[in-house]
């Protein structure tokens, strides 16, 4: 049995989701500070700062409108494997946690206000073939409609 969605509804409808993208390029992790001179410095910002423009203008083309209330986000990375690693997950460095908070930074004042409405999360990370994150929102407050 098909299941009929409105054109530009992002499938709405039957899946709940508002936007669904993704994002290509090496996952950048917010939150490595290096002190010098006692001043707080982000090792990599102006990576950061193009990882975090790429997932807004992403964002922006997907879900041009702001949600106003609750928002749940699901985040999933995609690391390239090298080739001497054997393990199945990449269990090491980029931190998950400091993943989100680029990409949670990165949606601000695009997806939502602030990070603040983000009242669920889910996200993970894995070997694939292309670099990047899988980014889907939900609009909490249409879904309880």
């Amino acid at each position: 049995m098909e299941i009929p969605v409105q054109p530009g509804s992002f499938g709405r409808s039957v899946t709940g989701i508002d936007a669904r993208f993704f994002v290509a390029g090496r996952p950048i992790p917010q939150g490595s500070l290096k002190f010098i001179n006692g001043h707080a410095i982000h090792v990599r910002a102006q990576d950061l700062a193009l990882w975090r423009a790429d997932i807004a203008n992403e964002a922006r083309r997907c879900h041009p409108e702001k949600i106003q209330g609750a928002v749940a986000v699901a985040l999933h990375f995609v690391f390239n494997r090298p080739k001497s690693v054997k393990r199945a997950e990449p269990s090491i460095r980029p931190d998950l946690d400091k993943l989100i908070r680029a990409v949670l930074d990165g949606l601000t004042d695009v997806v939502y206000r602030d990070d603040e409405q983000v009242t669920q999360l889910v996200s993970s990370k894995s070997y694939g073939e292309t670099q990047g994150v899988w980014i889907s929102i939900f609009d909490r407050e249409k879904a309880a409609v």
